[in-house]
């Protein structure tokens, strides 16, 4: 059966008007930040200031090349700029492990899980791995473009009522690939001061992920529609709008990022995701100057439950498959090593690893996370 696409305009019109405009500015050639005039005031108060320590104030400088945390955490996004020209190749693979439900801020057992529904299965465990290949170029000195690629492999392992059986379901393939644009803002930079950068984050997501993944279970060997954590995309247009901090003195750095997720409307199934935020806060210290830093990030998520359903999910088979439990709250604390290796035929190399867990977590009623491990690599010519 063929279903008739429902979607919702709230939020879709006015991001599509937005980014087409942003698009639109981008088009021209821009020789400087989007802020650049309009904060003369505040750059001549600080120059006056500054000239009285026999410092100069530098604006206009959004990257330092030479530093090994010139970058952000790489479980991260969007959250440096490139000059005109400048080509970033990543790839990054994250792991995320998940065992156990957790109701409000408490860890329930398996069988008061099944209590909730009642239900006939409990999700013990989930695993996810993505692999995540990216590309940004500097389409001017005010535009950084980005394309990201994930490809995701998902695996769950339930156990019905009765303790009689155990099974896993998997789905894995593309998800949703993300359309980004980064907006430089405003930077300014002394010897006393530091480097204060600011940039605008503005992406779209297009709805290439599988939200209809099929796998056998116990009830229908031939093939079941896997409940929504199984999914691998929204299946909507989402917009992801932002603001991106970063600060630099000597051998320290910091940032801050904020990013939103704003849903289209409903899918062609009949239900959409929740709205959500994350907000990331971050500092390092270069270890060893020009190769070596350590960063810690403090990380707060906050999503929403689905609105609607998919009439071809069973709510009452296992609480995965409920949207009005899908909401949820989140807090990681995330360590991380980045390494600035030399040039090789002028590509400027960098690892990465970061991981972390969850110091709190608020569910209603669904698999907690136990840990997430980000590794990548970035290649800048």
């Amino acid at each position: 059966m063929i279903r008739e696409r429902k979607v919702d305009n709230r939020h879709f019109i006015p991001c599509l008007v937005l980014s087409i405009s942003m698009l639109a500015m981008g088009s021209q050639a821009a020789q400087a930040a989007l802020l650049d005039g309009m904060m003369d005031t505040v750059e001549e108060a600080l120059a006056e200031s500054l000239a009285e320590k026999n410092e100069r104030l530098t604006t206009g400088n959004f990257y330092t090349d030479s530093s090994p945390n010139a970058h952000g955490p790489i479980g991260m996004m969007g959250e440096h700029t490139h000059e005109a020209g400048e080509v970033m190749f990543s790839y990054r693979l994250m792991h995320m492990w998940m065992h156990g439900t957790r109701h409000g801020t408490t860890r329930i057992t398996n069988d008061e899980a099944l209590d909730l529904g009642p239900y006939g299965v409990v999700p013990e465990s989930m695993r996810m791995m993505m692999h995540m290949a990216g590309f940004m170029y500097g389409w001017n000195d005010t535009v950084t473009l980005s394309v990201m690629v994930p490809y995701i492999l998902k695996s769950m392992n339930h156990r019905n009522r009765r303790h009689t059986a155990k099974f896993t379901t998997r789905s894995e393939g593309v998800g949703d690939i993300q359309l980004g644009s980064l907006w430089r803002l405003w930077a300014v930079e002394a010897p006393s001061l530091g480097a204060h950068r600011f940039h605008l984050n503005l992406s779209i997501s297009v709805p290439t992920g599988n939200i209809q993944p099929t796998d056998s279970t116990p009830l229908r060997p031939d093939g079941q529609r896997l409940p929504y954590p199984m999914h691998l995309g929204s299946g909507t247009f989402d917009f992801y709008p932002g603001i991106t901090y970063g600060g630099e003195k000597g051998q320290v750095s910091w940032g801050f990022q904020a990013i939103g997720t704003l849903r289209a409307g409903k899918n062609a199934n009949g239900f959409s995701k929740g709205d959500a935020y994350q907000i990331n806060i971050h500092g390092a210290y270069a270890i060893v100057p020009h190769w070596l830093s350590g960063s810690v990030r403090l990380s707060w998520h906050d999503w929403k439950k689905y609105n609607g359903a998919d009439p071809d999910i069973n709510m009452r088979v296992v609480q995965t498959g409920v949207p009005a439990r899908l909401g949820g709250q989140r807090l990681d604390v995330l360590g991380g090593i980045n390494v600035l290796l030399p040039e090789i035929m002028g590509i400027e190399n960098r690892l990465a690893v970061e991981g972390g867990v969850p110091v709190y977590q608020y569910l209603d009623g669904q698999l907690e996370t136990d840990s997430v491990v980000t590794f990548g690599w970035q290649g800048l010519y």
